[in-house]
């Protein structure tokens, strides 16, 4: 019985610790409302880590926060700092919506107003490479039916898509 319990709390320690950092980020053009929505998908865990270490904190609850306020203005500045949108040569600042919980992720949520058409736009996202050195960041950005996608890396912080 004793061995079924060390091997069960094993294999879950296993199964929930993912060997590699990644980070999604979906962009997309909106013509009808003239904005660019944003969209990232960071694991929850990464996420409080990057929290912790930014904020110089002891604790923070990515996965049921007493005050989901609280989280989302962390992450709102966190954000702020670690992800530049330039558009057609305009540095380009972003109004955070929000956050929710999807299974081991938080999906955040903000948007870029103000954005009739898009040339030309060039990302520069490091969230989460300040405390994570194998971090990687995907970024894909849909233009008039266009998708581009590139994967940045502490070598390579930025990309620029041009349409």
């Amino acid at each position: 019985m004793r061995f079924i319990l060390v091997y069960s709390v094993l294999l879950s320690v296993y199964l929930n610790y993912h060997e590699f950092h990644v980070s999604i980020m979906d962009m997309e053009h909106n013509a009808q409302t003239k904005s660019v929505e944003v969209s990232q998908r960071i694991f929850i865990d990464d996420l409080e880590t990057a929290l912790k270490a930014y904020y110089d904190l002891e604790k923070v609850d990515t996965y049921k926060p007493d005050n989901q306020y609280y989280l989302d203005s962390l992450i709102d500045n966190y954000l702020k700092s670690k992800v530049i949108v330039i558009i057609d040569n305009e540095e380009k600042s972003f109004n955070y919506i929000g956050s929710e919980l999807e299974g081991d992720a938080r999906w955040c949520y903000y948007e870029i107003e103000e954005v009739a058409i898009v040339k030309e736009i060039k990302i520069t996202n490091v969230a989460l490479m300040d405390v994570f050195e194998d971090q990687q960041n995907i970024v894909h950005f849909k233009n008039n039916k266009k998708m581009k996608s590139y994967k940045l890396d502490i070598d390579t912080k930025s990309t620029l898509f041009k349409f």
